[in-house]
């Protein structure tokens, strides 16, 4: 069926939308543990483990294996019924930037400092994930093509992609539609004040929409 012609669920924040984040920070731990100050839909934007379904969809969050089934079983359900799946992603930060699976094997990689050693907080969330290093690029290209491969989803909603530099999204895009080559793109270019760690790099900002064909 035509890409045009299909139905989509757009999966993002907002009470008029279901919130399917599946790869946010788990939601039983968020309900013991989380302190952010900022409004209630902060529950959807702290990432923390970004290739591990959401349990809170899940009928037994403890098994990973069933938060993995159900998962893909819901996806299908909504394929069964011409209905699209776009995904809300939130790769522009992390939930806490020095326990970060990546910072506490490499300090620092993948968040950017600012020039006063501080974490870069264009996102208002802490700190902005440094897209411009080949290793933070690799695994955000990887996860994305992850959630396309193995979950079959139809498209991809970044939050706040004026955070995340052209080529890590154009190398995303292209990479993906090697093998889906009908997945969908599109995420909120605003601008930004953000340290980048690499001279020469362009964020993903409306002005640069020219650079994201």
């Amino acid at each position: 069926m035509p890409i045009e012609t299909k139905r989509y669920m757009i999966l993002l924040e907002g009470n008029e939308y279901p919130i399917i984040m599946p790869n946010i920070y788990s939601t039983e731990k968020f309900e013991k543990e989380f302190t952010y100050s900022g409004s209630d839909l902060g529950a959807t934007y702290t990432p923390e483990n970004y290739n591990v379904p959401e349990g809170s969809y899940s009928t037994d969050p403890y098994n990973g294996a069933v938060r993995v089934s159900k998962m893909k079983q819901m996806v299908k359900t909504l394929h069964d019924n011409q209905i699209s799946v776009i995904m809300d992603v939130v790769y522009n930060h992390v939930y806490n930037a020095s326990d970060f699976c990546v910072n506490q094997i490499v300090p620092g990689y993948f968040s950017r400092v600012d020039a006063d050693g501080k974490y870069s907080n264009g996102s208002d969330c802490g700190n902005d994930t440094a897209s411009e290093r080949s290793m933070v690029r690799k695994y955000i290209v990887d996860s994305v093509k992850y959630w396309a491969d193995e979950y079959h989803i139809d498209g991809f909603r970044f939050d706040l992609v004026g955070l995340i530099d052209t080529e890590t999204i154009n190398e995303v895009v292209t990479e993906v539609h090697k093998t889906h080559p009908d997945v969908i793109f599109y995420g909120e270019g605003w601008t930004m004040d953000t340290a980048v760690t690499k001279d020469g790099y362009k964020m993903t900002t409306q002005p640069n929409s020219t650079d994201v064909p």
